[in-house]
């Protein structure tokens, strides 16, 4: 049998997913400033309808996942199209991911290492968790989300005093093209991916309080990633987060505590690196889940080291200059993600819509 979670596990998996990427480099930020905010709510919003839909849909199709949801809708080979777009969009997701994190390691903590070998590392570590399932992931997850929570409250504390000036204020400074880009930006790397936990509704023990688990979830990313652009515009100034590639990263290099206890932030970007793997490893287990249906393979855990070498392979292909992992981001998945990450899941809304009312 499938190992069921709780909704609360659902929730939480949620906000590591969220909280453990964007964090790094603050790129709304960057190009919105003080009007970043605009994007956080915009997100928010756009968030929950997301959630909405797809747990709508969830619910309509109580005994089935979303994988099987979609043949109901779509038919065989439609559906096999739809959930093929989704596995590339997921493959570049995760890609991108471990390229991330192996160049924000090699750049700030250990530049003589080949990021193939962090990238080797990580890709062992999430085939492993996606090995031993979904249950295992997410009761270890409880245990980081408290100490990650209280690491960041303390990091505020300790950088308030840093604050000199209220960075949101005067608002609307940014320009109107700067504002879409910052928000879809933000939209695509945090909030739109919701249709991958729509592949793990189905686990779920009650399915009627998904929905509030993911909203609080959502909302407290939200507030988090609010506090994080507010703490780092206000102590480094617009300048500095403009031109710095981590920026919040530079922010929380400001706590000290004594004279000889100044490395604080290494023990938070350890942190920060586990959630970061949360994200991959929710997105390397709906991977494997989605391909066992596409390719009709009925027990796939003799496949999980297959999939993991192809994600390795594939991100130490990729994104290899700093300047094409950012253009890829900011200019390129921004579009390439509409399709599988938002079109799919309004095209799955109508189609449960249409079934139902020829139902009635």
């Amino acid at each position: 049998m499938q190992e069921k979670i709780s909704h609360f596990q659902l929730g939480c998996l949620l906000f590591g997913f969220i909280a453990g990427f964007e964090s790094l480099f603050l790129t709304e930020a960057k190009l919105m400033k003080q009007d970043v905010w605009i994007a956080n709510v915009f997100n928010f919003i756009a968030g929950i309808t997301l959630l909405w839909i797809i747990t709508y849909v969830q619910r309509q199709f109580p005994n089935h996942n979303l994988t099987e949801i979609c043949d109901k809708l779509f038919g065989k080979w439609i559906s096999k199209a739809f959930l093929c777009l989704y596995l590339l969009s997921n493959l570049e997701s995760v890609s991108g991911g471990f390229r991330a994190v192996s160049m924000f390691y090699t750049t700030v903590i250990l530049p003589n290492t080949r990021s193939d070998y962090l990238i080797l590392i990580y890709a062992a570590c999430s085939t492993y968790a996606v090995y031993i399932g979904l249950g295992t992931l997410a009761r270890t997850n409880l245990v980081i989300i408290p100490f990650f929570l209280i690491g960041f409250l303390a990091t505020c504390l300790f950088i308030i005093p840093e604050v000199q000036t209220n960075p949101f204020l005067p608002p609307l400074q940014s320009s109107k093209e700067n504002m879409v880009i910052g928000s879809m930006h933000l939209f695509t790397f945090t909030f739109s991916q919701m249709i991958t936990f729509g592949f793990l509704m189905s686990r779920v023990e009650n399915k009627n309080k998904i929905f509030s688990s993911g909203s609080l979830a959502i909302l407290m990313s939200s507030l988090y990633l609010v506090m994080i652009s507010y703490l780092t515009l206000s102590s480094l100034g617009f300048n500095y987060v403009e031109t710095s590639t981590y920026p919040f990263f530079s922010t929380i290099q400001l706590v000290k505590l004594g004279e000889y206890l100044e490395r604080i932030e290494i023990l938070l970007i350890g942190l920060w690196t586990v959630l970061n793997m949360v994200y991959i490893i929710v997105m390397q287990y709906v991977f494997t889940l989605v391909a066992g249906h596409v390719f009709g393979i009925s027990k796939m855990r003799p496949f999980v080291l297959v999939i993991g070498l192809l994600f390795f392979a594939h991100a130490s292909k990729s994104f290899i200059r700093t300047a094409d992992h950012f253009t890829y981001g900011t200019k390129i998945y921004t579009l390439s993600s509409l399709l599988p990450c938002i079109v799919f899941p309004l095209v799955l809304v109508v189609m449960t819509l249409i079934k139902k009312k020829r139902v009635q």
